[in-house]
């Protein structure tokens, strides 16, 4: 297996799912789906699903996103095109969903015409299964991870275009390989995908060096925002209404922001609150050890997610919402 150690297995339990599902593509037409305002992991997953679906023999092959790649991926692609869910309805296409822990992720529209999808590829803690094929294994730290593991278990060979999405993937998905769900398993991933082609430093230039001035503008807004409270324990941080126009910056370019409330000392609990253009709130949470297991809180209003790292939204204003969310994290911190 390239440099690995020969006949290892990544995740030898799912062979018998994998396969199945193999047989099951051959001669159909699927689009792969990916959930809402979608990260490294989601658009390297997405890509590469894409191709071990052509690679195992579907006629036809389409990606689906609620919206558009966000600019740091747009050279990891492979030359996918991404089609709008809420534009598409050819009922003779099955669902594929990668790295979407729940069908509403994807969309409310695409929830609605396909209720349920042929397959479901994922690593959140939280999917409670939805399709009729379920491949999710929480240990895995991105669904990238899986993707890759999957396909070197089965013996299907790519490319570097395609190392490179699935590094990304995992890259992203592990703050390059710095999140506590990172095992020995993700830096052999890692280590097959350079083997096939993917090239650490020239994506970490990409990946990292090469931030927009709207970005930088919108960190600082963050920033400015940070409050701190339970005695330093939490921190959130605000995006309040009009801050993309007033920085020059998209919804893509929050990604990784309320990583920046996590990395303060003492902080226990990283929250980001952004209002949302139909008067609710998205919560994105994170902690410094799957031990605090913020995804409870996300679960308490909806949402879910991993140990870590979770997120929501709810259909309250920010005022509102604000006071709520601190007496649950107070609750939660004494659990």
């Amino acid at each position: 297996m390239d440099g690995l150690q020969e006949n290892k297995k990544f995740f030898p339990k799912f062979e018998g799912a994998f396969s199945e599902f193999a047989e099951s593509v051959k001669g159909g037409k699927f689009a792969v789906v990916g959930h809402m305002r979608p990260d490294g992991d989601c658009i390297g997953s997405q890509v590469a699903m894409a191709y071990l679906l052509r690679k195992l023999g579907a006629a036809e092959v389409v990606c689906l996103n609620k919206n558009d790649v966000p600019f740091l991926y747009r050279e990891f692609t492979c030359g996918e095109k991404f089609l709008n869910t809420e534009d598409f309805c050819d009922e003779s296409f099955e669902i594929v969903t990668v790295d979407c822990a729940d069908l509403k992720r994807t969309s409310d529209e695409l929830g609605r015409k396909f209720p349920v999808p042929f397959a479901c590829f994922d690593h959140h803690a939280s999917n409670k299964p939805y399709a009729r094929l379920n491949i999710i294994e929480p240990s895995a730290s991105a669904t990238g991870e899986l993707l890759a593991g999957l396909m070197a278990d089965a013996g299907i060979e790519f490319g570097d275009d395609i190392a490179s999405a699935l590094y990304v993937a995992l890259m992203m998905d592990t703050r390059q390989l710095t999140t506590s769900n990172t095992n020995l398993r993700a830096f052999e991933v890692a280590t097959f995908l350079v083997s096939k082609g993917a090239d650490p430093a020239d994506i970490s230039v990409k990946l990292y060096q090469r931030e927009k001035f709207g970005r930088m503008k919108l960190l600082a807004q963050f920033l400015q925002s940070l409050t701190m409270h339970y005695d330093g324990r939490v921190c959130i941080g605000l995006l309040k209404s009009g801050v993309y126009e007033k920085t020059g910056s998209s919804k893509e370019d929050s990604d990784g922001l309320v990583d920046y409330a996590r990395n303060i000392d003492g902080v226990e609990i990283a929250v980001l609150l952004e209002d949302l253009a139909d008067g609710g709130v998205k919560g994105s949470l994170r902690s410094k050890r799957p031990e605090m297991q913020v995804n409870e809180i996300a679960a308490h209003f909806g949402g879910g997610g991993h140990f870590a790292a979770a997120g929501f939204n709810v259909k309250m204003s920010m005022d509102e919402f604000y006071p709520e969310l601190l007496n649950i994290i107070g609750e939660h911190l004494k659990r």
